[in-house]
């Protein structure tokens, strides 16, 4: 019996050949799959933030819902002059003035709409706002380097792991379009700047492919003069062939190449260009 243990256990044994044989098929497996993991990885990450844009977009446009069919001005006080007598508190929008900041779209306006609103709604029984705007906080810090946009639908975590070394996260997050059309109407008011002024939604004819928000790790407002900035932001989040995350005045958000993002002058008459950023044909 113990015989015959032993013959069945010299049998059952691997000789080292066999073993490095085994080893080597599990290393070519490994290099095999470890790459599509990480790849798998990454789509999930590009998923994940195309789906907090397209949620950022929504809530642009539930905002504008509610204030005059407008889109939020990229800052406030935007382009537009108080003409009075109103004071700019009556006159325009409410914006969230963070950190002494002013209501840049990403901090004051619809990060306020998204994460403050509810909370200053239900202060606002209790008592009044002082001439700076909103003064709730939510809870969250806010300072110069956007502290309170991490972990919220407004940082891309994609940068973040790309570039942890960097602690503003105004660079980890999107930018607003301010190339869209403005109205006619400021051509014939005072206005500091036309592209800083809200945007009448009925204006914008060709609205739905018309770009509303993309990334760029540069300003947090862009125009068609930093499409480079744009494309270096994909390259450095998602690589050579990456894309880059796009949202629409439609509410929907996809990733594009840098090809996919006209290069022409949306002055001129290209129509393409000129409906991706300004939303109106040429």
């Amino acid at each position: 019996m113990k015989k015959s243990f032993r013959n069945e256990s010299n049998c059952n044994a691997m000789t080292l050949i066999e073993l490095l044989v085994v080893i080597a098929i599990l290393g070519l497996l490994m290099a095999i799959l470890v790459p599509s993991l990480g790849k798998g990885k990454e789509m999930a990450t590009a998923l994940k933030n195309t789906s907090n844009l397209r949620q950022i977009a929504v809530s642009t446009l539930l905002w504008a819902s509610e204030n005059g069919n407008k889109l939020p001005s990229p800052q406030y006080p935007g382009g537009m002059s108080n003409p009075g007598p109103k004071t700019d508190e009556e006159y325009y929008p409410a914006f969230w003035n963070v950190a002494e900041m002013d209501g840049l779209w990403i901090d004051g306006v619809v990060f306020g709409y998204m994460y403050l609103a509810e909370q200053a709604r239900r202060e606002a029984e209790q008592e009044n706002y002082g001439d700076s705007g909103y003064s709730s906080t939510g809870g969250y810090t806010f300072d110069e380097d956007g502290t309170h946009l991490r972990s919220t639908l407004f940082e891309n975590t994609r940068s973040v792991t790309q570039d942890p070394e960097e602690r503003d996260f105004h660079r980890h997050s999107y930018a607003m379009n301010a190339n869209l059309q403005y109205d006619r109407i400021y051509e014939q008011v005072p206005s500091v700047d036309p592209y800083l002024t809200e945007k009448t939604l009925s204006n914008l004819v060709h609205a739905p492919g018309a770009m509303l928000y993309i990334e760029c790790s540069e300003p947090n407002v862009v125009m068609f003069e930093d499409r480079e900035a744009i494309i270096e932001t994909g390259v450095n989040r998602w690589g050579e062939r990456g894309k880059i995350i796009t949202a629409f005045l439609d509410g929907h958000a996809e990733r594009l190449t840098a090809e996919q993002i006209p290069e022409e002058d949306p002055e001129a008459d290209d129509r393409v260009s000129s409906r991706f950023w300004r939303g109106v044909d040429p």
